[in-house]
C-alpha cells in the first residue's frame, strides 16, 4: 500500500505555490503538504536555485553512513559548486523535488529526489533522506511525484544505482508501485523501474499534480 496519505492544504502564509514549467497537458510539481502515516507533515516542492545553502545545511546534518550510501564514499561537506549543480536544473533533462519542514528562514530540507537524463527515454534517479526522517515514507512520496513528471516528459524508465547493502533504498524501489528489474555487479545493484506501467493500488500517475 502507499506509504503516505496526501492532503492538500492552503499555504497558510507560505509563499505562493511553485511549479516546474510544464505544458498544458503535463502534470506540474506544485507545492503541497504531505501527511505521513505517523501524522507528521512535510511540504513537497520543486527544488530552486535559492536552495543551494539550504541543501548544503541538509547534507551537513547527514550521518556518514547515509552519505556513503548515496555518494559511495565519505563526503562530510557538500561544496558550493556541487550544491549549485543539484539546485540549478533545467526541469526537463534534469529535475528534482525536495521535502521540507518549516517556512521562511527556518525552512529546512529533510529529503530530496532527482533525475538526470542518461538516454532518450531513460533517466537515472537518486534520493536522499535525513536520518531521523528515514522510514516515514518521504522517499516513496517524492519518487512517485517525480516519476509522474518524468513520464509526462517522455521518460519510460528510471534507473537507480545503489550498494547491495542499502536496505532502505531497495525497500523504496520494491514498493514504489512500478515493475522492477534488478541486476548486481561487484556489490552494486542496478534497478530499473518501468514507469509506464503503474501497479494496482498506486493510483494514476498522470493525475498527480
Amino acid at each position: 500500500m502507499p506509504a503516505t496519505q496526501v492532503r492538500h492544504e492552503p499555504n497558510n502564509g507560505r509563499a505562493p505555490e511553485s511549479a516546474l514549467e510544464v505544458g498544458p497537458s503535463e502534470p506540474a510539481l506544485r507545492e503541497e503538504a504531505i501527511t505521513l502515516l505517523d501524522g507528521s507533515v512535510v511540504w513537497v516542492r520543486a527544488i530552486q536555485p535559492e536552495d543551494t545553502e539550504r541543501l548544503r545545511a541538509f547534507h551537513a546534518r547527514l550521518s556518514p553512513e547515509t552519505i556513503r550510501q548515496r555518494f559511495f564514499h565519505c563526503m562530510p561537506q557538500l561544496t558550493v559548486r556541487m550544491a549549485e549543480h543539484f539546485t540549478h536544473v533545467d526541469q526537463r533533462n534534469r529535475a528534482a523535488l525536495v521535502a521540507t519542514r518549516g517556512s521562511g528562514a527556518s525552512e529546512e530540507i529533510v529529503g530530496v529526489v532527482s533525475y538526470d537524463r542518461i538516454g532518450p527515454a531513460t533517466a537515472e534517479i537518486a534520493f536522499l533522506i535525513a536520518d531521523r526522517w528515514q522510514g516515514h515514507g518521504i522517499a516513496t512520496a517524492l519518487l512517485q511525484r517525480l516519476a509522474a513528471f518524468a513520464l509526462a516528459r517522455g521518460f519510460t524508465t528510471l534507473v537507480a544505482i545503489t550498494m547491495a547493502g542499502n536496505v532502505r533504498m531497495l525497500h523504496v524501489l520494491r514498493h514504489a508501485g512500478f515493475p522492477l528489474t534488478m541486476s548486481i555487479d561487484s556489490g552494486e545493484i542496478e534497478a530499473q523501474l518501468d514507469i509506464t506501467h503503474q501497479q494496482a493500488g498506486f493510483g494514476d500517475l498522470r493525475a498527480v499534480h
